[in-house]
């Protein structure tokens, strides 16, 4: 059975010298026993989680990532 298209929510939990502390959080629309799965342009971050967030530390000198997440 397909998949419905998920959904990304970001929030940011820290900003402090230069460097943001953000979540990711991916839902779906009444999906349930599905697997996560999280890439992100510039190589991956320090951990990525097969679970429907993913945590980031972003510095604000470096060029934006763009993190995509893959539900099946």
């Amino acid at each position: 059975e397909p998949v419905r298209q998920p959904h990304v929510d970001a929030r940011i939990l820290r900003w402090e010298q230069g460097q943001c502390n953000l979540s990711l959080d991916c839902t779906v629309a009444g999906a349930s026993n599905v697997s996560y799965n999280w890439s992100c342009t510039g190589g991956p971050p320090e951990a990525l989680e097969h679970q429907p967030w993913l945590y980031l530390q972003v510095h604000g000198d470096t060029d934006p990532a763009v993190c995509c997440c893959n539900v099946s």
